[in-house]
């Protein structure tokens, strides 16, 4: 499905690059290499048939539809006939709503190629109408997903269309074409479109209402089902109304108009839809649609709230409720068209702000909020698809033109609403008169001088928020001092000010200041006084919040915003033209969007007082008693923290005086408040882990030590796991802060010549030299700082650790943090490194863990650099330099071979030889600059004494010398962690490599008699252990002299003898990573000591076969890490391993399998190599075909006769054959997937026996000679083969053809199969190879054994579907042929003879013939060719012949049924009426009564 949708993306923007696309500095595409017309229509004819079927696949047909999309940009007319032929019967169908969702998804995807028309595809407007009729069913109640589908098609296509009826220019034109005529004389059933989708939306609204969808005792909110309803409504609505013309629009309004007040609606969901349609008409055209909905509600609810009774009921009148929401809903307007009704509105607005039913004042709010809004908002007050709308005249404006068209971006004529000094005066009238009265009585109450009930004050803080995020536009940003000291600066930090079309009016109140001032008021008395009125505390979170950010738009509506538009532009972009292609509407949403975006831009802020008072005030609230409102509280609080420059520095020491543990004071509420503020939510600013060393070393210590605080409890799950958050999150997150930041002097310069420039010339006056060198100055201050601040830290964490009662949790905690202070550009302080090499015998294993990473990486800071000097390689060897690139073994790199003649065994050829560790250098070519380390005298002093290490080299070459501390390192080390599943730890081989590397063989005396004592215990962690240590040894040991290393070998190899006899099934692997990791990176003449041993007869039988096997796998572990450098050792190992590939145990087998696979691993064809060194493949199969002769030659079936023991004596030849083919099966199987190259010519000439051996059925029953020889033939199939390869395969298989064996027939068809798909192109270059593979297989059809004749109908079937063959007519001709085979009569037989089981010839044609129409018609199951009519009816000829053909007719005739069902409406066209007739009687089953 991927492919499908990504591969017409590809050629769209290959073909926009090469016709479409602007000149850049991308090299053009040559004329000779671009797609011409016919490339493309070929290959949207080869991929329309396949994306046509994944149309209805079960994934969904998103990824159709995007692929649609693309291929009709392309070819419309190719690709719109035939989705609309599906489209057409899945309108009509009621039992597939699948069929329906997935054709109407594509055709959106084509909406606009179909609409457009153009030279390519001109009828395609006329398909619009039909479409657009036949899916108004689709709005249908009880069907989400098809309901949300239809919304969608209907608003795609009426965006793309004005909905104009222009039947009247018939009369007045005659230049029309015809399928303009025929457009025209259509657009007459737009206005009964219209009608119908308006009458289908109201029965989905009434059967939406609440009492229709839920019991008394259900919620009453929408669900998120009818959310999504709601919306795709009120957006389709809308984009019809907007593209109607006047007199359509009329009709719809008066229309709705009518079905709006003709009922009452509850105003959860059905009034919410309702009043969704109005607002969409009202915004539409406001001037005629106001005239009718204002006054009729103002007059509704004046006369419902005449009597002052209703101001103080608690359920208010349904008509009076439905009235205000209608009303509050339609004034979302072009605030200019309001002001005519403003004195009705206002008078509303004082009958009902105050109503005590809170249903009733929250819809008079929004009234409010929505005139505030309307009034000062910038904003289009219009989205038509052409700039000016339609009411022009037809004889001026011919709508048709237009359908389709993109918007002109540079021509987009867009109606701004900018708020009109009217509109001002309108707004700061409604705060003057609502909002000011609310804040005052708000002030008196907070000052205690007015009484007020808990429901007055949350009434008062609604109208106050209402009016805040009504009016926010036009109120200046809060005023007040800079926070000063929070950080030294050279530059100014003022911050940019975005101009965003709004002029301040200061001369004003500013209401922002006015809220702020009184809500914090009020915080101080509800907290002092009524702490659990959480519903008012919650108003207050809000209004901080918005008072803090709120310019006009709120950031999660915008960011939901521009995820529809983007959604909604990607199904309907032109990616072939580009250059922004939009519909005018979309372009209209992405300037609005960009002008939101200004308005939302306040990062970097100042940071003022006024700011800090109410940061404060949420951190309180964030502390707060109540979960619900602390949780509140923070994630304003976030927000805060991310808008102002420097505030963390600010408030995390408040934050930090929650943690104090000499408080005495804080709750544990306050305490949890504090840890969420410190942790942040997972986009914003985390406190704890600021980018700032001021910052962490007040919060890490601070983490660590509120261990000790009153307030926490390690009993509460809540508190354990914010620590686990916190913690967790500072390890993710932090990244290492610098401590020397330097601005080199060359960059100082180029400023300087920068300020000197004419070109740009700037108003910016150039620094003094004294100025720059103040910055200079003052930055190595700050270095300095940076560097106390550090160690301070280091320092704290260390004091936290030592505190007396820490509980355990916080010691690790704070283990944790001095863990991420390591650095690699300063030594850890003395203090933390003596800590970290103490808690190696720590009692917990976690912060043993941390430890042993912790000492490797300190380890790794104390190493002292080793000087390196340059060297030719072709100066070593001797050679020139060659012209040419050429891979493998050359003469150049001769000398990087391991050679036994001439390995390093004394001290002189030690020191003289040139040791290169690197495996991968001079394998291609050599570094540019090669070199190695340099000789002993010239690198850094080995076997130093105490007085010669630094203080913190001291420390730790005085905790290793201890044989007590050594001792106990090693028990701790040598314990199961989680039993099962402990593997080798490259961390503990870090630390050991780390000591023997820093400090050489110093610590070799206490740590021998612990490896001597570990090797002997065969429990599988103490191996592990000394596995771990010995690796480290070998690797640590790279730079010692000749003597430290030969001693070192000395001791190892007794020890990895004793190990590898020692070596269990625990503990094989642990070994072959010690092994393999002690080679790595490392040249193999310095490690001959390890090579000889391990080659020392690996497969011994001592100890069984498994431990030849582990020998074997260590072994195998160590030689492919050296890769190409040790040919002669390779070639030593064959010559071992050669005798003894006949071997009985299976797990040995096994393992000879492997290693023959890294033996020829870098015997490689490729282009430039020379030819390797190493064993060859194709000279080591030779020899093995010698010896399987005897196999190759026998005719009966191989039976695996040998018993699993060894026997004494010598065996026939053949069961050592058999031994031996059963080894070279594991070696292939292990090759297959790890090899670098596929089988070579002689492996091919083994395709016999295995044909002659595999199973045909997959059964586990059978033994592991068959079950390996059959896994190899599928693996062996799926290789790709060499050109010069196919005459041979094809010459097996037709060898195997002739065999006696069914068996063997029948396994080449499944090899035939496999082999041709995963080798495709190479056989069709060669046309005799795919003759062959015909012959073959219509030759197999012909087989005596019934099994093989239905597996070549198989493969020729597949083999046709592919395209490989053809159904031509010679084919046809023969199986036709065969069909007409006649039958031997049926003689009688006696009763008592023997039944002749033996099918005769004749039926064995006849059957093969009627197997070959089966193939033909199973190979196209999605369509119906010319020929296949005529197929079936010969096929039906043969329902009543006798076994098995009847079956096979059965099989094919149901198959058919099947595959062609789905679209059988199109495929019956292709058969006669005659044909339909007899097809009929075959497909139907006979009735049972009949």
């Amino acid at each position: 499905m991927k492919l499908l949708q990504r591969l017409p993306s590809g050629v769209v923007r290959r073909l926009h690059r090469e016709r479409y696309k602007k000149m850049t500095w991308l090299t053009p595409v040559p004329d000779s290499h671009k797609l011409t017309d016919q490339d493309v229509t070929d290959f949207v004819e080869c991929i329309i048939q396949p994306v046509l079927l994944a149309m209805f696949s079960k994934t969904g047909s998103l990824e159709a539809a995007q692929a649609l999309q693309n291929l009709a940009l392309m070819r419309p007319e190719l690709v719109i006939p035939p989705v609309l032929e599906k489209t057409y019967p899945a309108l009509e169908t009621l039992t597939e709503p699948h069929q329906l969702t997935a054709t109407l998804s594509c055709v959106i995807g084509v909406a606009r190629s179909l609409v457009s028309g153009g030279k390519w595809f001109p009828e395609g407007p006329t398909h619009m109408l039909p479409l657009l009729m036949r899916a108004l069913p689709g709005v249908d109640p009880n069907d989400f997903s098809k309901c949300m589908i239809t919304f969608q098609f209907i608003a795609t296509f009426s965006t793309l269309v004005p909905l104009v009826d222009c039947s009247s220019v018939l009369q007045e034109r005659d230049d029309l074409s015809e399928v303009e005529r025929e457009l025209c004389s259509a657009t007459a059933e737009f206005e009964d479109f219209v009608l119908q989708f308006m009458d289908r939306c109201f029965g989905l609204i009434e059967s939406s209402t609440l009492e229709q969808t839920r019991e008394e005792t259900e919620t009453e909110k929408m669900t998120h089902l009818e959310s999504l309803v709601e919306l795709g409504l009120s957006s389709t609505f809308s984009t019809i109304l907007t593209q109607c013309s006047k007199d359509i629009f009329k009709v719809a309004l008066e229309k709705v108009f009518n079905f709006a007040v003709s009922n009452i609606f509850e105003t959860r969901v059905a009034g919410r839809m309702v009043a969704d349609m109005c607002r969409a008409a009202v915004k539409c055209r406001p001037e005629e649609s106001l005239k009718l909905f204002v006054p009729h509600c103002c007059n509704v609810i004046t006369h419902l709230t005449v009597n002052d009774d209703v101001l103080h009921d608690e359920e208010l009148d349904k008509e009076l409720l439905w009235n205000l929401q209608l009303l509050s809903e339609i004034t979302r307007v072009d605030g200019k068209k309001l002001l005519p009704y403003r004195e009705q509105l206002g008078k509303i607005l004082q009958r009902t702000l105050h109503l005590t039913c809170k249903q009733g004042y929250i819809l008079s709010c929004n009234l409010l909020h929505h005139l505030l809004r309307s009034a000062t908002l910038i904003y289009p007050t219009e989205y038509c698809s052409v700039p000016g709308g339609f009411d022009k005249p037809l004889s001026e404006y011919f709508p048709i033109k237009d359908w389709g068209k993109p918007g002109d971006l540079w021509n987009l004529d867009i109606q701004w609403h900018v708020p009109s000094s009217e509109e001002i005066n309108f707004a700061f009238y409604l705060l003057d008169t609502f909002l000011q009265p609310e804040l005052t009585r708000l002030e008196h109450y907070a000052i205690g001088e007015l009484e007020m009930s808990r429901d007055d004050v949350q009434q008062c803080l609604a109208i106050v928020h209402n009016c805040l995020i009504g009016s926010g536009n036009v109120l200046p940003p809060l005023k007040g001092e800079r926070v000063a000291h929070l950080v030294p600066s050279l530059v100014s930090l003022e911050e940019t000010k975005l101009y965003t079309g709004v002029e301040y009016d200061l001369s004003r109140e500013n209401y922002r200041e006015t809220i702020a001032k009184v809500t914090r008021k009020l915080l101080r008395y509800i907290l002092d006084n009524s702490e659990d009125d959480t519903k008012s505390l919650f108003l207050i979170i809000k209004i901080i919040s918005d008072v803090l950010q709120f310019q006009g738009s709120h950031k999660h509506e915008f960011d939901s915003r521009w995820k529809s538009f983007n959604l909604v532009k990607k199904s309907m972009e032109n990616r072939l033209q580009g250059k922004k292609q939009h519909i005018r509407a979309l372009l209209i949403d992405r300037v609005m969007l960009q002008h939101e975006l200004r308005t939302l831009t306040m990062e970097g802020c100042e940071y003022k007082t006024s700011h800090q008072e109410m940061i404060r005030d949420l951190l309180c609230l964030s502390t707060s008693s109540y979960g619900q409102v602390r949780s509140k509280a923070q994630q304003a609080f976030f927000t805060a923290l991310g808008t102002y420059n420097f505030c963390c520095r600010d408030i995390i020491p408040l934050v930090l005086e929650f943690l104090r543990p000499d408080r005495q004071d804080v709750t544990q509420k306050q305490f949890k408040g504090a840890l969420y503020c410190l942790l942040g939510n997972h986009s914003g600013v985390c406190l704890a882990n600021l980018h700032d060393w001021d910052c962490i070393a007040q919060t890490w210590p601070a983490i660590v030590s509120s261990g000790l605080s009153k307030a926490m409890s390690l009993e509460k799950p809540s508190i354990v796991r914010l620590f686990d958050d916190l913690a967790e999150k500072i390890h993710r997150q932090y990244e290492t802060i610098g401590l020397d930041f330097a601005v080199p002097e060359k960059c100082v310069e180029i400023a300087v010549l920068l300020q000197k420039s004419a070109h740009p010339s700037s108003d910016f006056t150039g620094l003094c030299s004294e100025e720059i060198q103040l910055g200079i100055q003052r930055q190595k201050e700050k270095n300095a700082e940076a560097l106390r601040n550090y160690e301070n830290l280091v320092n704290m964490l260390l004091d936290c650790v030592e505190q007396r009662n820490l509980p355990w949790k916080f010691e690790h905690i704070s283990i944790g943090f001095l863990s991420l202070l390591l650095r690699d550009d300063r030594i850890l302080p003395v203090r933390a490194i003596k800590f970290f090499v103490q808690c190696l015998n720590h009692d917990a294993i976690v912060v043993r863990k941390v430890a042993i990473s912790a000492v490797a990486g300190i380890l790794k800071q104390l190493k002292r650099t080793h000087k390196k000097v340059p060297i030719c390689p072709y100066e070593i060897s001797g050679t020139p330099k060659p012209s040419s690139t050429q891979a493998g073994d050359r003469p150049d790199n001769q000398w990087l071979h391991y050679d036994s003649q001439s390995l390093p065994k004394t001290k002189e050829a030690w020191e003289s030889c040139c040791f290169v560790e690197k495996t991968h250098w001079g394998y291609y070519t050599w570094p540019q600059t090669m070199t190695v380390y340099a000789p002993v005298e010239h690198q850094p002093k080995l076997g130093r004494r105490r007085d010669e290490l630094t203080e913190a080299e001291q420390i730790i070459f005085d905790h290793f010398s201890d044989p007590k501390f050594v001792e106990q390192l090693i028990k701790f080390l040598s314990l199961e962690d989680r039993k099962g599943k402990d593997k080798f730890n490259p961390r503990r081989f870090c630390l050991f490599k780390g000591l023997f590397r820093n400090f050489d063989d110093a610590f070799l005396p206490v740590l021998q008699p612990h490896l001597e004592q570990l090797v002997a215990d065969s429990h599988e962690s103490t191996q592990r252990c000394v596995a771990e240590i010995i690796a480290g040894l070998i690797r640590g040991s790279k730079h010692w002299t000749f003597e430290k290393v030969e001693n070192l070998w000395k001791l190892l190899c007794p020890l990895l003898r004793t190990a590898l006899s020692n070596i269990t099934v625990e503990t094989y692997n642990d070994w072959g990573t010690c092994i393999a990791t002690s080679c790595e990176s490392r040249d193999p003449r310095k490690l001959h000591w390890l090579f000889e041993l391990l080659l020392e007869s690996p497969l011994s039988g001592e100890g069984g076969s498994f431990v030849d096997a582990c020998r074997l796998y260590v072994l195998q572990g160590g030689l492919a890490q050296q890769e190409w450098r040790v040919p002669e050792l390779l070639h030593r190992l064959l010559k071992y391993l050669e005798p003894k590939l006949t071997q009985v145990y299976k797990n040995v087998r096994e393992r000879i399998g492997s290693v023959l696979t890294y033996i020829f691993m870098i015997d490689v064809s490729l282009p430039n190599t020379a030819a390797t060194k190493s064993p060859r493949v194709h000279e080591f199969t030779t020899r093995i075909l010698e010896n399987l002769k005897p196999l190759m030659e026998a005719d009966e079936e191989i039976q695996n006769h040998v018993m699993e023991e060894n026997g004494v004596g010598e065996q026939d030849e053949r069961t050592q054959g058999i031994k031996l083919l059963k080894t070279i099966l594991k070696w292939l199987m292990a090759s297959a997937g790890r090899s670098f190259s596929t089988a070579v010519t002689e492996q091919l000439e083994l395709l016999p026996l295995f044909f002659k051996i595999a199973p045909v059925e997959n059964d586990n029953s059978y033994d592991e000679l068959k079950r390996d020889a059959k896994m190899c033939l599928s693996l062996m199939s799926q290789g790709l083969l060499y050109p010069q390869q196919v005459p041979l395969v094809l010459q097996v298989l037709k060898q195997t053809a002739r065999s006696n064996s069914w068996h063997a027939r029948y396994t080449i068809l499944t090899y035939l199969q496999t082999m041709v798909f995963y080798n495709l192109f190479i056989f069709l270059n060669n046309e005799e190879a795919v003759n062959d593979i015909r012959w073959l297989v219509i030759k197999l059809l012909e087989d005596e054994q019934l099994e093989v004749r239905e597996m070549a109908a198989t493969t020729l079937s597949g083999l046709l579907q592919c395209n490989f063959l053809t159904m031509d007519g010679p084919m046809q001709t023969h199986f036709e042929q065969l069909c007409k085979m006649r039958l031997p009569k049926k003689r009688k037989r006696d009763l008592g003879s023997v039944v002749d089981t033996i099918p005769s010839g004749d039926l064995v044609k006849r059957h093969a013939g009627v197997l070959g129409l089966s193939a033909c018609i199973l190979s196209s199951p999605y369509d119906v060719p010319t020929w296949m009519p005529q197929l079936l009816m010969d096929l039906s000829a043969h329902l009543n012949d006798p076994q098995p053909i009847e079956m096979t007719v059965k099989k094919t005739l149901s198959n058919f049924r099947r595959t062609h069902h789905d679209n059988w409406q199109e495929h019956k066209q292709q058969f006669t009426d005659d044909q339909l007739l007899v097809l009929t009687d075959l497909l139907v089953s006979p009735c049972y009564y009949a």
